[in-house]
């Protein structure tokens, strides 16, 4: 009386325990069960034989079950979650391994072509997470004062420009040209709400739904009904790389919303939940842009083995 997930998942539909096993026995007799037949039969005795049949003797358990048919029923959720939980777990191991040397290797390109490994540590430590042309152009004190020059139309344009050729910017490119419009129109809070939601859709990209270790990664998540790959992880990736200190930036960590200061400072929590109303500078905007810009080059490098200048 072996069940597949398939006729578990078929038999699960069903609203009562007692109607779940009904569903479950008709599913393996192909359908050919009518409920007289079902009434005769010795249902203690065949759960119990689906049990050991089925190896579910560490996931069956009375305690907690209003009967044996919810009895039978949770043992099956447990244990089809288990294989699940294995499959993730063998999976993300052999995925984490394999993007972490990905990743270390376009870090280390990066690094070379900055120049500088202390500049880079220096500005991640001030939150600024920046591509070598920037790196090369920082000479010291506050970031914005070396970089302000970089909000320049012609230069923005160029660079926005440039994502027209990466594949994995081309189906959302419309929506940073009018990012881009709406922070020529002065429209400043709305352009660092756009950067926030693109950056998080270029982190998917890159390290989920075009992911060229792990196809399948994606449906895996979906299976467990859980989120994998974050903002906040991909930028602890990527820190760990650059200054050995795995801390996410301040911009896109964590805060207590009631310890929050709203003094224009940039927090990706406190503005995309409403909390911050005071976010909306040409330095927060560059923030974000410098940010976007540093990803797309990263994904340029796991996607296509070579980094986008």
């Amino acid at each position: 009386m072996k069940v597949t997930e398939e006729i578990f998942k078929k038999a699960e539909k069903e609203g009562s325990a007692r109607e779940f096993l009904f569903a479950l026995l008709k599913e393996m007799k192909g359908g050919n069960l009518s409920r007289r037949d079902f009434k005769t039969l010795n249902h203690e005795e065949i759960i119990l034989r689906i049990v050991k049949e089925n190896n579910l003797e560490p996931y069956f358990s009375l305690s907690g079950s209003k009967n044996i048919y919810n009895a039978l029923r949770k043992a099956f959720r447990s244990y089809f979650r288990a294989k699940v939980e294995k499959e993730w777990t063998h999976k993300i191991e052999n995925w984490r391994k394999e993007l972490e040397v990905l990743l270390s290797k376009a870090i280390a390109d990066y690094l070379v072509e900055a120049g500088s490994v202390s500049r880079v540590r220096q500005l991640v430590t001030l939150g600024w997470i920046v591509l070598p042309y920037a790196v090369k152009a920082y000479r010291g004190g506050r970031p914005f004062d070396s970089f302000k020059d970089f909000l320049k139309e012609h230069y923005l344009r160029e660079r926005f420009n440039s994502y027209r050729n990466l594949g994995f910017l081309t189906f959302r490119y419309h929506i940073l040209e009018e990012i881009l419009q709406t922070f020529f129109s002065g429209f400043l809070e709305l352009s660092i709400y756009g950067l926030f939601v693109q950056i998080e859709g270029v982190v998917w990209e890159i390290f989920v739904k075009n992911n060229p270790l792990e196809l399948d990664i994606e449906s895996l998540i979906r299976k467990r009904n859980r989120k994998f790959i974050t903002i906040q992880y991909a930028l602890k990736l990527i820190t760990e790389n650059l200054t050995g200190d795995g801390r996410v930036p301040q911009v896109f960590d964590w805060v207590k919303f009631v310890d929050f200061e709203d003094d224009g400072r940039l927090n990706r929590n406190a503005v995309m939940h409403g909390i911050s109303v005071k976010f909306g500078s040409k330095e927060n905007f560059l923030r974000l842009f410098l940010l976007f810009d540093f990803l797309v080059y990263i994904g340029s490098c796991l996607q296509n083995g070579c980094c986008t200048k």
